[in-house]
């Protein structure tokens, strides 16, 4: 899901799909449209650019994120299995929320359920 200044997490803008990897990416200049490549440094959490480079925070106010062309390092099962439970764990709390904003009391158990079964779905993907 991205958000519509396209960047992975709309609660980090300016950071790429997989932060914690070193990678190449595809981002796209606001003011004139050109695809521009870049290099995530994730230690510093900044862009390297053919142009200099840019903390996180502020890339985001100069570019739009496009994709990702390749990562460091491989993702491990662990960083993935951990990705996907943070995952499952906001799609429950959504369910979770849905009841209470709703104040029926005739949801509470589908909402439930469904927050059950999603935070019981595993580390497959």
């Amino acid at each position: 899901m991205t958000t519509p200044t396209n960047w992975p997490n709309p609660e980090r803008p300016g950071h790429p799909s997989w932060p914690e990897y070193y990678g190449e990416h595809v981002l796209i200049e606001r003011r004139t449209g050109n695809k521009v490549p870049g290099i995530w440094n994730s230690p510093y959490a900044e862009w390297i650019l053919q142009n200099g480079s840019f903390e996180a925070k502020n890339a985001a106010n100069y570019y739009i994120y496009s994709h990702c062309v390749s990562l460091g390092p491989d993702p491990t099962p662990a960083p993935t299995a951990e990705m996907l439970a943070a995952e499952r764990e906001r799609c429950a709390k959504l369910c979770e929320e849905a009841y209470e904003k709703s104040g029926r009391d005739f949801e509470y158990l589908g909402c439930n359920d469904a927050a059950s079964q999603i935070r019981n779905l595993g580390d497959a993907p």
